[in-house]
């Protein structure tokens, strides 16, 4: 009996889930342009890093206070590669410290190099605070 349940909910057609019908966009406008305008508008598009003008056009109409139509892709995929480079500097650091703590302790180290690594330790922290939050900043702009 579940089988036949199963082959009933079961549906041939394959493909994407359907839209409902306050997610289509159905409706079109039309806006007449120069070859100049056009090649402007492609450009400006381009330029914010979009593929698609509708997509930017859409933005740009819809974004509160005249705010830029900006992509984000671009900066997410940096802040990412950023963000990885930051952890493996920090692991990097903590072996190192590890290592200072265990030459520390069976007297291997002079007191220079310790303190030179909490030098560095600190610059590091205060590079990646502030790398997080010029984050936040941006994305509290464009929210």
């Amino acid at each position: 009996m579940e089988n036949e349940q199963d082959e009933r909910d079961w549906s041939y057609r394959g493909g994407r889930p359907l839209l409902g019908s306050d997610e289509k966009r159905d409706s079109v406008l039309q806006v007449r342009l120069t070859k100049q305008e056009h090649n402007d508008l492609k450009k400006q598009t381009a330029e914010q890093g979009y593929k698609d003008v509708s997509i930017y056009v859409r933005r740009k109409l819809f974004s509160a206070d005249d705010a830029p139509a900006f992509n984000p892709k671009p900066l997410f995929r940096a802040i990412d590669k950023t963000g990885t480079e930051l952890k493996r500097i920090g692991n990097n650091i903590n072996q190192i410290a590890r290592y200072a703590h265990y030459l520390e302790k069976n007297n291997m180290v002079e007191g220079k190099v310790i303190a030179e690594y909490n030098q560095h330790f600190e610059e590091f922290l205060k590079v990646e605070d502030a790398y997080v939050k010029a984050i936040r900043a941006f994305l509290r702009v464009t929210r």
